[in-house]
């Protein structure tokens, strides 16, 4: 039995150590943006402009941010759309590593009631009334 409860120990230190990884690695994505970044091409309507075979005006940034009363487009010249672009992939890979840290504090969770009855189990002890 002592096995087992090493065993579970065990889990339970690498599953603390893989938290305290992620987490210091979403600290580490400071710099974010909610939103979508897109270009587009447009077309003006005279009718000897290039623009009317398909090669369009632009391109045209667009940064699309929704919800929170902040909602709207905003124009952005190419270094502002390269730095949203930036800013907004930060924002995704925060958001993945909030869904990994989600599932690793349920397996944390778990895993530390498994040592938990693993110790009483151990020392004889029976838990609840």
């Amino acid at each position: 039995m002592p096995e087992k409860v090493d065993a579970q120990q065990k889990k339970v230190r690498r599953l603390l150590s893989r938290q305290r990884e992620l987490v210091a690695s979403l600290l580490s994505l400071r710099e974010q943006l909610r939103g979508s970044l897109f270009t587009r091409f447009g077309s003006c309507g005279k009718a000897g402009c290039a623009c009317r075979t398909g090669e369009g005006h632009g391109p045209y940034y667009v940064l699309s941010r929704g919800g929170g009363g902040a909602a709207g487009f905003r124009y952005l010249d190419a270094q502002g759309a390269s730095e949203a672009r930036r800013r907004v992939s930060g924002y995704r890979r925060f958001r993945g590593g909030m869904r990994r840290l989600r599932t690793l504090n349920r397996e944390l969770l778990d895993a530390l009631k498994r040592y938990q009855d693993a110790v009483s189990r151990r020392e004889g002890l029976k838990m609840g009334l």
